[in-house]
């Protein structure tokens, strides 16, 4: 038995509490396993009582705090210790790149990758323990290896912690939301409110009814410390008669009270589904690798008493997880959204003439596209420089050495002139910012665990340097851009106050005297507050005008400042010597947003280039000629495939 290795993280913060592994992206990968309900978010089951996996999947049950977590990739199932773990499943795992990463359930994989050492179909076990005392959270071991053939159903190994949930009594739908609130201030330790918050007026809706709190015998509550008394006559909490309370035990609301009927079935029907939830996903993710499975072997699988079975299917077939057979169960797929026509209305359109576009040129540097293809133009062609493997694409920046691209790989990646693709020796972050000639790049590297961190980097595209700050607790700095060989970051300290460094690598750091909002690498002109307000200066310090917001951003040469006003889509151009604003509509469906893809990009400081996804090209580009108040577009390739974007040329 061989270790090929592992990945792990004792920071991993879960996302909706649930620990997220997935296949990486690789374009060599296997088809899928062709049962439906083996993928992502196929049934709608949850993770489990501990973890659940399927075709390229894996998810566990972790709730909010950090957790500590280890994938190992061996060749031979390893051995386990029982004593060592609460609780242990094993599953089967199909992946069809051979690569895993840990990830985030609205996101793609992050950090360090693991290779399995194959592609197809494994054994995974998972493991997982409460963390040391002081620690937050739980501790996981995944372990996975090869397990070709049929699939073996997952089978629960070890449980400690309860497979059935105790029940939910129900007595936030029967007092509403703003009196349970109150006995939260009460049992959740480091809950805060303002002073005076307990004898405000409890807010109108929803509130207990005067019903049951007569049947509670307690008169209604008119503020929030008037609640106390029916939250200790419901026996959600207990007065040790000092003044201080602690959590009770209640009864169900529908044992303690004469309810509505249908008030007492949404309470009882809850009960059920927060006693069995977690359970039936585990029944579910049995079913959908046996497909279906036998209703004989359920409680060995799930290492649960006989009698917990058939309640337990009662409630996966009402809650639409499984269809019942006399001797077995399947698996089924999840229900769509409930839709309903929408009423067509006719509506006059507010726009003008729509501007027209003639034929133009390629984009200038190219374009990223939506699988991470590099494409450039040469002599008037296409031509593919390579591809950046990643999750997530941010920006992609032209440079003397290359095109650099900023990915959820971490470091992200520069592709040379000839092709060859190479990880930056230090993380730049997803917002990094680049010098007006392309040599220079700078951004904050981010650490979000339980200490929280983050650290400026600057590196030198053509001598390959890199400089760095000192890291600085908490996630402060913000890097704004680079002039001059100077970089430019401001510093949070608070939750509206800032400052503005200028840092100039192997130098310390200088403070500036106000903070900068905006900042021109070309020229150096930048938007900063002064005693008047916000002003725009020059790089020389020169005062030029006084400005009533830090949005929009510089026209690259620093003479003027651009942004946009919708209903309809307009440009507009401040000159800041004279003053004017020039405006000008776009074409429909110009996308404007702050970041790619849905940016606009300036190609020259004359020229400023949109993205028109809605077009039916469904690939076409804006570009705007400022001085002869032009537009062109240009329909980009079919290998850009869905929202590409524009690789952001050098302006000087």
């Amino acid at each position: 038995m061989t270790i090929l290795g592992f990945c792990e993280d004792d920071e991993y913060l879960p996302e909706y509490g649930t620990v997220v592994v997935r296949d990486v992206y690789r374009e060599d990968r296997l088809p899928s396993l062709g049962n439906e309900l083996l993928g992502e978010l196929a049934t709608n089951a949850l993770s489990g009582t501990i973890a659940t996996a399927g075709d390229g999947w894996l998810h566990g049950t972790a709730g909010d705090p950090y957790q500590a977590v280890r994938w190992e990739a061996h060749d031979e199932p390893p051995d386990v210790r029982l004593g060592d773990w609460e609780d242990i499943v094993e599953a089967p795992f199909h992946s069809r790149s051979g690569v895993v990463g840990l990830g985030t359930l609205t996101g793609g994989t992050f950090g360090d990758e693991l290779s399995l050492g194959a592609k197809g179909l494994f054994r995974v076990r998972v493991c997982r323990k409460a963390a040391d005392d002081g620690e937050e959270g739980d501790v996981w071991l995944i372990q996975s290896w090869p397990a070709p053939g049929t699939p073996e159903a997952p089978r629960w190994l070890k449980r400690t912690r309860a497979a059935v949930h105790p029940a939910n009594p129900g007595w936030q739908q029967v007092l509403g939301y703003h009196v349970i609130e109150v006995s939260w201030f009460f049992t959740l330790a480091g809950m805060q409110r303002p002073d005076g918050w307990l004898d405000e007026p409890l807010p109108d809706e929803p509130r207990p009814s005067a019903g049951v709190c007569a049947q509670l015998g307690v008169d209604p509550p008119r503020t929030r410390r008037d609640a106390i008394p029916l939250l200790v006559a419901a026996g959600l909490i207990v007065d040790d008669g000092a003044g201080r309370f602690s959590p009770g035990t209640p009864r169900r609301a529908t044992e303690a009270l004469d309810l509505p009927g249908e008030l007492a079935a949404r309470v009882d029907a809850d009960a059920v589904r927060s006693a069995y939830i977690w359970l039936a996903a585990d029944v579910t993710g049995i079913a959908a690798w046996s497909n279906p499975a036998r209703i004989e072997d359920l409680a060995a699988l799930l290492a649960v008493p006989g009698e917990t079975i058939e309640p337990l299917l009662e409630y996966a077939a009402e809650d639409n997880l499984i269809q019942r057979g006399n001797d077995t169960v399947t698996a089924l797929p999840r229900s769509p959204l409930w839709t309903r026509p929408v009423p067509r209305v006719a509506r006059r359109s507010v726009r003008g003439e729509e501007p027209v576009t003639v034929a133009g040129a390629p984009p200038r540097a190219g374009f990223l596209a939506a699988d991470g293809t590099v494409v450039v133009w040469r002599a008037g062609e296409p031509v593919v420089l390579g591809r950046v493997d990643s999750d997530y694409r941010y920006r992609a920046f032209e440079t003397p050495a290359g095109i650099y691209v900023a990915a959820s790989a971490g470091q992200g990646q520069l592709m040379t002139w000839a092709g060859a693709g190479s990880r930056l020796p230090v993380d730049l972050g997803f917002q990094p910012v680049r010098s007006a000639d392309g040599r220079h790049l700078a951004g904050v590297q981010t650490h979000t665990g339980r200490r929280p961190w983050d650290q400026v980097h600057v590196f030198d595209v053509t001598t390959e340097e890199a400089w760095s700050l000192p890291r600085s607790e908490n996630l402060t700095r913000h890097v704004l851009g680079i002039h001059d060989g100077a970089v430019y970051f401001s510093t949070r300290s608070g939750e509206a106050a800032f400052t503005t460094s200028r840092w100039i690598p192997g130098r310390e750091p200088v403070a500036l005297a106000s903070p900068v909002h905006r900042l021109d690498p070309l020229s150096g002109a930048n938007v900063r507050e002064d005693a008047q307000g916000l002003a725009v200066f020059t790089a020389s310090g020169e005062r030029r005008r006084t400005v009533d917001t830090p949005r929009g951003g510089f026209v690259p040469g620093g003479a003027s400042m651009y942004s946009f006003r919708h209903n309809p889509l307009t440009l507009m151009v401040l000159d800041l010597t004279t003053g004017t604003i020039t405006e000008r509509p776009l074409p429909e469906g110009c996308e404007v947003g702050e970041i790619p893809p849905t940016a606009p990009i300036w190609e020259t400081p004359d020229t400023l280039v949109f993205s028109q996804p809605h077009h039916a090209s469904t690939r076409r580009i804006i570009r705007w000629h400022l001085r002869r108040e032009a537009f062109e577009h240009f329909d980009l390739p079919e290998i850009a495939g869905y929202r590409p974007f524009l690789i952001e040329p050098t302006l000087a």
